[in-house]
Order: structure tokens, then C-alpha cells, then sequence
């Protein structure tokens, strides 16, 4: 990942060993991974008090990826749901421009109201988030519901990606952003449930996108390289690099960065079948898995990539914001023997269409054909 210069901070998920802990009405947990393949669980949790009667740790004995440990969730957590309207929501960090505190839960009980902001004092402090104002939006639990406010911010508050304007509720499994830090909220009658799948989530995917997370990538691609060398079926591979992002990030700013990879995110998916994967693997990069397709079809995958990123219109604070992107294709060949290899071989391809001018598709079987001609 190197190779490219990738100047959005990478976000880093709760790894080994992590504490996750913050704020007044936070909740922390530690990770711990099981040896057990390439797979890990959580296996339970574990409560301590804190000093604080309204903050409760949990600490993941490890942490959760296989759906199959999921079940219903009936069982996952202590306690059962009330048959009473939610009397408490979560406010869970999902993203964060350093990749901080992710996962750090705050909570909202009925009748409370949580301010965020830079300020020491704000209830959800973030000084070390330059572009988040001292005091930038509010959460008000009243009436059975929770609505958002913005403050009079500088860079905006957003919630499902529109611009809040005005006092606006917020449904349970809504995204929020304030600035370039990022919010899921919960509003269930099993609170805990909840913040637990949430966490599952948040090991899965990426926080700032809502697309598959690199750890996820790895696991699905050795998956489906094993199921693919024992029936003899293609498998196929698809890396998107953004072309020139440093420069989006230079002169637009960090917020108009994150607005651009979300819009790109979102084209990608839309471009792919069901089964095909899409994961970003850091910064401006992009992957997508292909089942059952063989280059020449993941090839046509890519080519309608390409036009759609290249016809959407950016505007981003009413400033219009040229995107492209080059993008390398691969098949599985009979000489590889893992995965990665694969992934490699995408790589070269991306390589041959930066070289050739950027915002182009270039595919393994070209290069090799080049190859060939060279030798001969």
C-alpha cells in the first residue's frame, strides 16, 4: 500500500490488546484474539464497574466476525429487552480522522442533552479534531425521541449525509458527522444488543464509507481462493486507486476528501452483483472481489467503474471537484498458489494505467500479451 501517496489517515480498527475508553458517559472495551485460523469470536463479555456510576466497560474477550457466533443476540449479553419505549440511546465513534477512540459509546438517557465539540466541557469532547467547532452540535432526548442540532458550526453537521439545518430526529441505526468525526446512533429497546452487533460491525467495516474493511477482504478472499483452486473456478480481482487525491485533499480540505471517497464508495457498490465484495483497503484505494467471474468479465466490471466515477458531478461546498480513477484487473492464472498473488498481479495492472495516463482500466492479460511480444 505504500506505493501510493495516501494523505486520508488510514482508519485503524480495535486490534489485540486495544482499550477502547472515553468521556464522562463512556464505555471501553478491550479485544483479545482467539487462535483459531484465520477466523476469531468474541467469546463474552465481561463487566467492572467504573468509578463513575454511569459509565460501564466491557471487554471483548475477543473480537467477533464470524456472523455465526451472532445468533439472534438473545443470549449475547446479560439482560433481557424491556417491553418499554427506549429510555437511553448510544452515540458510538464509527470514524475518526486519526483513527481514535473508535468504538467509545456515549450515552443519552431521556431528558438529557449531549453537546459536542472541541470545548473541554462539551460532553463529547474532541480537541485534538481541528476542523470541529468548540462548541458544534447538540442531542436532545425529549418526547420520546432524540433530535440533532448544529450549533452554528463551522464545517457543517451532517446526518445520513444531508446537511442539518434545522433540529432533526434521529432514527435508531442513523449515521451522524460532525465535521470529520463520524456517529452511529442506537435508540433500542435492548440497548446492549444493539451497541454489540454495532461493534461487530465496526470490526467488519469501514467506519468512514460503511463498505468492507481490509481484515474483512482478507478473510473473504481466502475463502473464496480456497473454494475456487478446489472446484477449478475463476476468480477474479478489481483494485480502484483514486487519481491525484492528494491534490483533492490540498486544496479542497480533509472534509471534502471524506465527502469524495464516500461518493466513490457508494458508485463502486452500485456498479456490482450481489456476491461480488467491495473493500476499501486504505486511503484512496478500493478492491473488489469476484466470484465466479473470469477477467474478462471483471474487465467490464471495471470499464463501467470507471465512466460512472468519471461522469458524477463532485460539488462539494458549491465547488465543482474533478474525479478520476485508474483501475488494474486480474484473473486467477494456474500458477498462483495464494491469494495474494492475485491481489499482486491487480496491483501490476493498476500500475499500467497510472503509467499510461490514469483514469483507465488496464487488465493482466494485456500485460502479459506485452510480455510476450517483448520476448519474441
Amino acid at each position: 500500500m505504500g506505493r501510493h501517496d495516501h494523505p486520508h489517515p488510514t482508519l485503524t480498527l480495535p486490534g489485540e490488546g486495544d482499550t477502547v475508553a472515553d468521556g464522562r458517559y463512556g464505555t471501553s472495551f478491550t479485544a483479545t484474539r482467539m487462535s483459531s485460523g484465520s477466523s476469531s469470536r468474541i467469546s463474552g463479555f465481561r463487566r467492572r464497574a467504573d468509578s463513575d456510576s454511569r459509565t460501564e466497560s466491557l471487554e471483548l474477550q475477543a473480537i467477533l466476525d464470524d456472523p455465526d457466533t451472532l445468533g439472534d443476540g438473545s443470549d449475547a449479553l446479560a439482560g433481557a429487552a424491556d417491553e418499554h419505549e427506549p429510555s437511553e440511546a448510544s452515540i458510538i465513534v464509527i470514524a475518526h480522522p486519526e483513527g481514535k477512540r473508535l468504538g467509545t459509546r456515549f450515552r443519552l438517557k431521556s431528558g438529557e442533552r449531549l453537546v459536542l465539540g472541541r470545548d473541554p466541557d462539551a460532553d463529547i469532547s474532541v480537541p485534538e479534531v481541528l476542523s470541529v467547532s468548540r462548541r458544534h452540535a447538540q442531542l436532545l432526548f425529549a418526547g420520546g425521541s432524540v433530535k440533532l442540532r448544529d450549533m452554528g458550526s463551522t464545517n457543517g453537521t451532517f446526518l445520513n449525509g444531508q446537511v442539518v439545518r434545522e433540529p432533526t430526529e434521529v432514527r435508531s441505526g442513523d449515521r451522524f458527522q460532525v465535521a470529520s468525526v463520524h456517529f452511529k446512533f442506537l435508540l433500542e429497546e435492548d440497548v446492549e444488543n444493539a451497541y454489540y452487533q454495532a461493534i461487530s460491525d465496526l470490526v467488519t467495516r469501514d467506519g468512514l464509507t460503511d463498505v468492507f474493511n481490509q481484515r474483512k477482504f482478507q478473510e473473504e478472499a481466502e475463502r473464496e481462493w480456497v473454494r475456487a483452486l478446489r472446484h477449478d473456478r475463476p476468480l477474479a480481482m478489481i483494485l480502484v486507486d483514486l487519481d491525484d487525491f492528494k491534490s483533492i485533499n490540498d486544496q479542497n480540505g480533509h472534509l471534502c476528501g471524506d465527502f469524495v471517497l464516500k461518493r466513490v464508495a457508494g458508485t463502486i457498490q452500485g456498479c456490482l452483483e450481489p456476491d461480488q465484495l467491495l473493500a476499501r483497503m486504505g486511503g484512496d484505494e478500493f478492491v473488489v472481489l469476484c466470484p465466479e467471474a473470469t477477467e474478462a468479465e471483471a474487465y467490464e466490471v471495471a470499464q463501467a467503474i470507471c465512466r460512472q466515477i468519471e461522469s458524477l458531478d463532485f460539488t462539494y461546498c458549491e465547488v465543482s471537484v474533478p474525479v478520476a480513477c485508474s483501475l488494474g484487473v486480474a484473473g486467477r492464472r494456474p500458477s498462483m498458489r495464494k491469494h495474494p498473488e492475485l491481489y499482486e498481479a491487480a496491483d501490476r495492472a493498476l500500475y499500467a494505467s497510472k503509467r499510461a495516463g490514469r483514469n483507465r482500466v488496464s487488465c493482466l492479460a494485456e500485460l502479459e500479451a506485452r510480455e510476450n511480444s517483448a520476448s519474441s
